[in-house]
């Protein structure tokens, strides 16, 4: 299956589409993890804040009960003034054991705010101008001067059916800036892997999927071989015996239902050959050893033979040698001659009268070019894609006036994939078709690449 370039082709594009498609999916699903990831620990931590706020809250506000002012009370928690733990209540008002655990210096901090956004207290975390925004605010995103972010929650302090002030607990967010910049990396690194697998793995399944294809696509090539092989003998028979019945009347006399007969049978001669000659070819049994074959010769000998044809359809037939020494590629040159005869021959017939068809020889890099240039009909765009496909003509009138089959261009490309070519055709509708063979070059000793 890989010696066809065809299957070759479409193995590659089945491969690359599933990659494709796979990366898509796994580059969303990690995209998916990710915000999941992120948003479960940030629902985990607001959770956390949340209960550690409401427990704080429920031992601060008796406190606040008392006469003492705001600030009195924040001076009696001694969260901003003193700057060792010690015990500034007595135990049936307020436990600051549990404060001073809440608000352990690793994670938290504890923020006392009045009524006008001045901070009173202040306990846990050290602050570089960590500002007071929207104290009302229950939830809030803060960024320190330094770059770190930190989690707030607020809530209103109450004395007296009166809001005093409002606590916020902060908590900062570090730890999870940390796992998330270690689970990008580990995704973004992770994804080139994960991409290396499934193209390989794209590439052995659009194998496996394409055998029962390719075995299916080798046995019509066989069949039509086989056929094709079989219907010389028929064939052969029906025109040895119209030959026979030609010979009974003058050569001015013959019926038309046996010229007929003759040219039918002729054509169906023909269409054998070449599909005989097609398969032969796909499947590697080459007629004769390649050789050194002089492009510039066959390509002049090609303009010498086709020239009556041109002469005919009054059609201007040149040969341009861009290059003055000899180009050689390695093949077989009945091969090659008929490849090349058919592109010229194709294109005699698809330009009009006083058109003109050129067949320039150029050689780019370390290949052989053999364009041949007409100034025909052309070929619109959704048909070049197909004209290379067995029995497919562009032009049917003018297929069955010329007595084309459809399998010139199949033959000329099956002939330069034999030889490690490849034949690719520009077109615009009105203005006449380019088809280009390029094909490895042979170089000989007394020649070097440019």
């Amino acid at each position: 299956m890989e010696q066809n370039q065809l299957f070759r082709r479409t193995r590659l594009r089945l491969a690359s589409w599933y990659a494709v498609v796979m990366g898509c999916i796994l580059g969303l699903s990690g995209l998916g993890v990710y915000h999941v990831v992120s948003i479960t620990y940030q629902e985990t931590i607001d959770d956390g804040l949340e209960s550690v706020a409401l427990a704080l809250q429920k031992s601060i506000e008796p406190v606040l009960r008392s006469p003492n002012n705001f600030r009195q009370v924040a001076q009696q928690l001694s969260l901003k003034i003193c700057h060792q733990e010690i015990n500034c209540f007595s135990e049936d008002k307020v436990n600051y054991r549990q404060i001073s655990e809440a608000v352990s210096s690793v994670n938290y901090y504890l923020r006392l705010v009045d009524n006008q956004g001045q901070a009173q207290a202040l306990a846990g975390l050290p602050l570089k101008r960590l500002a007071i925004l929207g104290q009302n605010q229950r939830w809030q995103t803060l960024k320190e001067t330094s770059g770190v972010r930190y989690r707030q929650i607020s809530l209103p302090l109450n004395a007296r059916n009166q809001i005093r002030g409002y606590l916020q607990l902060g908590r900062s967010l570090g730890d999870l800036d940390r796992h998330l910049i270690a689970l990008k990396l580990t995704l973004l690194l992770g994804y080139p892997m994960a991409m290396i697998m499934i193209a390989w793995s794209s590439w052995w399944l659009a194998g496996k999927a394409m055998q029962p294809v390719y075995h299916s696509y080798q046995q019509m090539e066989q069949f039509t071989g086989d056929a094709a092989h079989e219907f010389r003998t028929p064939i052969a028979a029906m025109a040895s015996t119209i030959e026979a019945a030609l010979k009974l009347y003058p050569e001015q006399e013959i019926p038309k239902f046996l010229a007929t007969l003759k040219r039918q049978n002729n054509r169906l001669a023909q269409l054998t050959r070449d599909l005989l000659f097609l398969t032969r070819i796909e499947q590697h049994q080459s007629d004769g050893k390649l050789q050194p074959c002089c492009l510039n010769d066959l390509i002049s000998d090609l303009v010498e033979e086709l020239a009556f044809i041109a002469v005919e359809t009054k059609v201007k037939l040149l040969a341009i040698m861009a290059r003055e020494e000899p180009l050689y590629v390695k093949g077989n040159e009945e091969q090659l001659y008929r490849l090349v005869c058919n592109l010229i021959v194709n294109a005699i017939q698809a330009t009009p009268s006083a058109g003109e068809v050129r067949i320039i020889l150029n050689q780019f890099e370390s290949s052989a070019l053999i364009k041949v240039q007409d100034t025909g009909i052309g070929i619109a765009i959704e048909q070049q894609e197909r004209i290379f496909d067995r029995f497919y003509r562009v032009d049917r009138d003018r297929s069955r006036q010329t007595g084309g089959s459809g399998l010139g261009l199949a033959i000329a490309q099956a002939i330069a994939h034999a030889h490690k070519g490849n034949i690719h055709v520009q077109s615009q509708l009105g203005r006449g078709s380019t088809f280009t063979v390029r094909l490895p070059l042979l170089l000989l000793n007394n020649q070097r690449s440019i």
